[in-house]
Parts: C-alpha cells; sequence; structure tokens
C-alpha cells in the first residue's frame, strides 16, 4: 500500500509542475496572435485561443481545480500561431480529470510510454485510449490507479482526455458530453 501511496503522490506532484509549468509558459510567452493566460470562464479561454472550445458537461462529480489555461503549444513548425488549452477536473490527487486541445492538429504535450487499450468513438471521431500501465513497475492495465489517455482529431484541433484513479469508462463518458463554448 506504501508504494502505491508514494505512486499517486508522485503523480499528483507531476500534475502540479504539469500545471505549473503550464501557468508559466502562459504567463512568459505575451505576444502572437492570441491572448495567453489564465481564464475563469471557458467563454474567455475561447476568444483568448483564437478556436472553437468543447467544454466538459459532466465532470462526475469533479470541480474545475484551478483556471483555464491558454498557452503557447510549441509542436509543429507554426508555433506561434499555435496554442493548447488546459483545464483540469478534481481536487484530491488519488482521482482527476483533465482536457487539452490545441489548435496545431498534433499534441503539444507528451504523455509518456503508453499501452493501448481500445478504440473508441468520440465527438465523430476515432479515438484511442491508451494507459500508462501493464509493464514493471507500473500497475496492471485493470487497475483504477493509472493515467488514462484519450486522443482524437477532428476538424484540425487535437484532443486529449486524461485522467488518473478513473475507470476508463468513466474517462470515455467525460469525452463524450463535451459540448461546443457558447
Amino acid at each position: 500500500m506504501t508504494m502505491r501511496w508514494n505512486r499517486i503522490m508522485a503523480a499528483a506532484a507531476a500534475g502540479a509542475a504539469l500545471t505549473a509549468s503550464v501557468a508559466v509558459g502562459a504567463v512568459a510567452a505575451p505576444d502572437g496572435p492570441s491572448r495567453l493566460g489564465q481564464f475563469s470562464t471557458w467563454r474567455g479561454a475561447r476568444a483568448a485561443a483564437g478556436f472553437a472550445l468543447l467544454r466538459p458537461t459532466r465532470t462526475y462529480g469533479q470541480k474545475r481545480s484551478n483556471e483555464i489555461f491558454v498557452t503557447r503549444c510549441e509542436a509543429g513548425r507554426k508555433a506561434r500561431k499555435q496554442v493548447m488549452v488546459v483545464a483540469t477536473y478534481g481536487l484530491k490527487p488519488s482521482a482527476g480529470l483533465t482536457l487539452r486541445q490545441d489548435n496545431a492538429g498534433i499534441a503539444c504535450a507528451m504523455t509518456g510510454r503508453t499501452r493501448q487499450l481500445a478504440k473508441v468513438t468520440v465527438q465523430g471521431a476515432s479515438a484511442t485510449l491508451s494507459g500508462e500501465c501493464g509493464r514493471h513497475p507500473m500497475p496492471a492495465c485493470s487497475s483504477r490507479q493509472i493515467f488514462l489517455f484519450l486522443t482524437w482529431k477532428r476538424h484540425g484541433i487535437y484532443y486529449a482526455a486524461s485522467s488518473f484513479g478513473e475507470w476508463p469508462k468513466t474517462l470515455v463518458g467525460f469525452a463524450r458530453a463535451l459540448r461546443p463554448v457558447g
């Protein structure tokens, strides 16, 4: 149990580090076609990002844990014009959901070494569900205590929904319940 708790705490620290690095990137990059920074509303984030966003309508009891970050995406050739939007839900380190969307058409953030678990349909597109699991010393892929990633691309926008401490069906339900920001 102690090793599992240490992994959970390390995962929470890694998530906090990602959020902090996104926040630092948002503050450190003031120029470009969009306003970069932190936003309290999805409408504000959409206006800043400069492209259509999806927002969660079903968060399985998880509250948004901080502001919505709009930061520069350093992927691809046109990095100055590409932005990534990140929102995190969950106030406990043992469970949480995150939504990333970018206009680069490819992943702006690395997920690490994962194992493909399933193919599902999300928002009318084929999505890949993968997890950090099944390799020593990671937990089994059937465990709830793993990082899950659900990625898809639609109309040039790349989406990545991720979770820790949630079942795969929860992550898929979270992604399928995304709706356009009005």
